[in-house]
């Protein structure tokens, strides 16, 4: 929920879909939500620390083709222990961390963007309301 938070934060209309801890993302809820009303962002996390819950990142991506919404996935749990296919899953920003998985020091914040998502952030009209990101 951190990212709803954050999101909230700076003045985003933040819709959340809720699962049962412990419970990966169902895929159906998500194509049902995407029916309904167009996103600019569809944010989800790749692996959950607490519980190890593998969320169906690819199957997202696929209900996103053809969506102008930018693909954000936190894999701070994943990156370099478990399968990332940016392109192939339709990621258009991951972030990680590099204290978990890759054991390195805290401090370093891996990002990958797709060419989608550099356009939208090389496009963007409003100033960026602080530095955190």
């Amino acid at each position: 929920m951190r990212m709803q938070d954050v999101a909230g934060r700076l003045g985003a209309d933040v819709d959340t879909l809720a699962f049962e801890w412990g419970t990966p993302v169902v895929v159906d809820d998500v194509k049902t939500a995407l029916a309904k009303k167009d996103y600019d962002l569809v944010a989800v996390v790749h692996a959950e620390t607490s519980t190890g819950v593998e969320n169906p990142v690819a199957e997202i991506g696929a209900l996103l083709k053809d969506k102008k919404a930018i693909f954000l996935v936190d894999a701070v749990t994943s990156f370099g222990g478990m399968e990332i296919r940016m392109d192939d899953w339709g990621i258009d920003a991951l972030y990680s961390g590099t204290q978990k998985c890759l054991s390195c020091p805290p401090g370093l914040a891996p990002l990958s963007f797709s060419d989608k998502a550099v356009e939208k952030l090389k496009n963007r009209t409003d100033k960026v309301p602080n530095w955190y990101l």
